[in-house]
């Protein structure tokens, strides 16, 4: 009887069952997270079919992710490396089932845009838990949604960053509702994106072990330091023999040299900092959510030394927001803006701060974006005009097996096979390998069976194709693309 009675209060006690009515709030949340995955992934798919996705970085994950889901080593020879030792993302792993069911690029395209649309769903949970308001919390995730940094690294071909918007956000919230198992998955699954997202969860760790929890925070921020010493010294270095790949990146000789130049040349530092738009930069991150982090930066400032990496790379995409190096700051920047909005003192003081982010965002959007109602979009070609129909019939005439050098736009569209190089490699190297042989013919020329260019050859193109032009024949041609085949050795 005691034991009937304990069942009885347990069910009892079970939570009911969520009604239509409550679901209604969540309902303007929902409707936001569908329109932006529906339209993003629309839009790429778009672009991918009308050759807008170059095979860097498209083709690199594309190729990458199809060899492991048929079982082989996953070395992508669009670019010469294994796909763990250009990045230990070893998160994609996870994207390998779905090219199980439908193997083509657009699954990873539309994958991407609903990772990211899905991040809005924490930033919304976070702002209804601090603010105790729903429409506010729906006002931020639109304004995550809304940031332009994220709709144009979603359009800038698929980057594992997807996998870690979704990580951090969770994480963050997580962390400060406390959940501990969560923020542990969703640190671990940061740290499987990429060598370098120590530098977004130590912040975070440490955040965590100055108002959560010590011990663990300071385990943490420890393990994802070791982690990313391990990436860098064994993983990457023993699939690429070195670990300073990327490291050429770092301004003044790399990282000893750069903090050497702040302390001997701080000048030349300054001018460098202030150099090639990087305030530029700074200002349209900040403008997108209109500076509101700053009245409690602490959460905001998880992101400062991936905000550092990206201002002060000696590399240009890094700190321009059409790319996917600032999709990981939206949701720190839109968490961090959630969690200053809390510690206005007055409910008016925090609607009309919320007012002020939104409008910021959609101004944003609208200059910078990608909306329907943006100022630019995203050029490429349509893809049901008679050129993008002429290069699809072009392709068809490949066999799927062969050994293949192409086009820069055409790479990514042909990629799912054991090799495949983008033109001129194998003939004359390019962004291949450890880039030590550019320019020249590399060993395996010969075991080229098919090429497919673009007509007429002009320049470089022109020059290397004029040496080997004796040793292929033409198959096919149209849409300005021609397909030769191999007709002798050499």
């Amino acid at each position: 009887m005691a034991v009937r009675a304990h069942v009885r209060a347990r069910v009892r006690a079970r939570p009911a069952k969520p009604s239509l009515r409550s679901l209604l709030p969540h309902l303007p949340l929902a409707v936001l997270v569908v329109a932006y995955a529906v339209r993003f992934s629309l839009l790429s798919v778009q672009v991918h079919d009308g050759f807008g996705t170059p095979p860097y970085d498209m083709a690199l994950f594309d190729q990458g992710i199809w060899l492991l889901s048929r079982f082989h080593a996953p070395f992508v020879t669009v670019m010469g490396r294994d796909l763990f030792g250009d990045h230990t993302a070893f998160i994609l792993v996870l994207a390998v089932p779905l090219y199980w069911v439908y193997p083509h690029a657009q699954t990873l395209l539309v994958l991407q845009s609903c990772l990211l649309a899905a991040a809005a769903v924490p930033i919304y949970l976070l702002g209804r838990r601090l603010l105790r308001s729903t429409v506010l919390a729906t006002a931020l995730a639109a304004a995550y949604l809304l940031n332009p940094a994220l709709q144009d690294g979603n359009l800038e071909q698929f980057h594992p960053e997807s996998f870690l918007v979704l990580a951090l956000a969770v994480g963050i919230y997580a962390a400060v509702e406390w959940r501990p198992k969560l923020f542990l998955a969703a640190a671990v699954a940061a740290l499987l994106c990429k060598q370098d997202t120590a530098l977004l969860v130590i912040p975070l760790a440490l955040w965590v072990a100055w108002r959560r929890n010590r011990r663990l925070g300071l385990i943490l921020a420890g393990s994802a330091a070791l982690y990313m010493a391990i990436a860098f010294e064994v993983i990457i270095r023993a699939f690429l023999g070195t670990a300073s790949f990327n490291m050429t990146r770092i301004p003044f000789g790399g990282m000893l040299g750069f903090v050497e130049a702040i302390v001997t040349k701080p000048r030349q530092v300054w001018d460098y900092a202030t150099s090639r738009g990087r305030p530029f930069y700074l200002w349209q991150m900040g403008a997108a959510v209109g500076w509101v982090f700053v009245v409690a930066p602490e959460i905001a400032a998880v992101g400062v030394l991936t905000f550092l990496e990206n201002e002060l790379a000696d590399f240009g995409y890094m700190h321009h927001i059409n790319y996917h190096y600032s999709m990981p700051l939206v949701p720190v920047l839109l968490a961090g803006t959630v969690y200053a909005l809390s510690r206005l003192r007055t409910a008016a003081r925090r609607r009309a701060a919320t007012g002020l982010v939104t409008a910021c965002a959609f101004a944003a959007c609208v200059v910078w974006g990608l909306a329907p109602f943006s100022e630019h979009s995203y050029p490429h070609w349509n893809p049901s005009s008679p050129k993008v129909h002429e290069i699809d019939a072009v392709l068809r005439e490949l066999p799927p097996h062969a050994v293949v050098s192409a086009w820069y736009p055409i790479v990514s569209h042909i990629d799912h096979r054991t090799r495949v190089y983008m033109w001129p490699t194998p003939f004359a190297a390019h962004y291949w390998g450890l880039y030590r042989h550019e320019g020249e013919r590399l060993p395996f020329a010969g075991d080229v069976q098919y090429l497919v260019l673009p007509s007429p050859l002009t320049g470089t193109d022109a020059s290397v194709f004029s040496g080997i032009a004796s040793r292929f024949s033409p198959v096919d041609e149209g849409g300005g693309v021609t397909l030769y085949r191999r007709i002798a050795p050499g």
